[in-house]
């Protein structure tokens, strides 16, 4: 980068391409703004792009609630909790894909008293928090996903309420996880609560698969193909009705798309 001032080519400090490994630096010597601007802004655009990003990172410390690690691109200091290592500890000195679920605004170490925002003393150092689960559950439902066939009947077991719907497990509870919107419950829209005790946490399902991605792995799922004209809401009201003819209705639904794409290209 260069700036012009007084008929004079400046060339300024941070345009020259630092080729030193970070991690080999002490901590006082390492650049903290450049990793979380870094950290920050490429989670920024990656989910304005509706992708996921994950870094390499190596465990330096392990304890009773996590263990601490070093990201590789930038030596940026964070933290795993245990709950996101995965179903095994991680050990030390292990170099592990992982992804940033929490990434504090660098300020919050560095506010002073004319800070308009409230300072609240804390006893240690803000750091991201990365996970190592994230990156396993991915690479197993990317695996699950070149198996999958679009158009086919697979039986799921009801993992998560979330926003957005219900979250699936593939395979078992401990399989990978598909995504089963609010929609596509049913030709009936619902409410979340009414939802939530027809499908609890653990029921068996039958999910038509809309999508399977083997690039990023992500599996969309639907149940309202299995209802008709004459049975519109049953999904709601009567789902192990719809789910015991679920092959029927699946092909049914299949001959109408056709007829309409036929009706279409005419």
């Amino acid at each position: 980068m260069t700036r012009w001032a007084s008929h004079n080519w400046e060339r300024k400090w941070w345009s020259v391409e630092e080729t030193a490994d970070p991690t080999t630096l002490p901590l006082w010597q390492r650049d903290w703004r450049y990793g979380f601007q870094l950290l920050k802004r490429t989670m920024h655009e990656s989910r304005k792009k509706g992708k996921k990003v994950f870094w390499e990172c190596r465990v330096l410390e392990s304890k009773d609630k996590g263990c601490s690690v070093e990201m590789l691109k930038s030596g940026m200091i964070g933290w795993c909790p245990l709950s996101q290592e995965g179903p095994a500890r991680i050990k030390v000195g292990d170099v592990v894909m992982m992804e940033c679920i929490a990434c504090p605004k660098n300020r919050v170490n560095t506010e002073r008293k004319h800070s308009p925002w409230p300072h609240t003393p804390v006893a240690y150092k803000v750091e991201p928090v990365f996970s190592h689960y994230h990156w396993l559950e991915r690479e197993a439902s990317i695996a699950k996903a070149k198996e999958l066939v679009t158009g086919d009947v697979i039986d799921c077991v009801v993992f998560k309420h979330v926003a957005k719907g219900l979250l699936m497990s593939i395979g078992g509870e401990d399989g990978p996880r598909g995504m089963l919107a609010m929609m596509d419950i049913s030709r009936k829209m619902s409410s979340h609560n009414y939802v939530e005790k027809m499908f609890p946490p653990g029921t068996k399902m039958k999910c038509y698969i809309v999508h399977a991605d083997p690039n990023n792995g992500r599996i969309t799922l639907s149940t309202k193909e299995f209802e008709d004209d004459d049975h519109v809401g049953w999904m709601l009201s009567f789902p192990e009705r719809c789910m015991m003819n679920a092959d029927v209705g699946v092909e049914r639904f299949k001959g109408k798309r056709a007829d309409f794409i036929r009706l279409l290209q005419k």
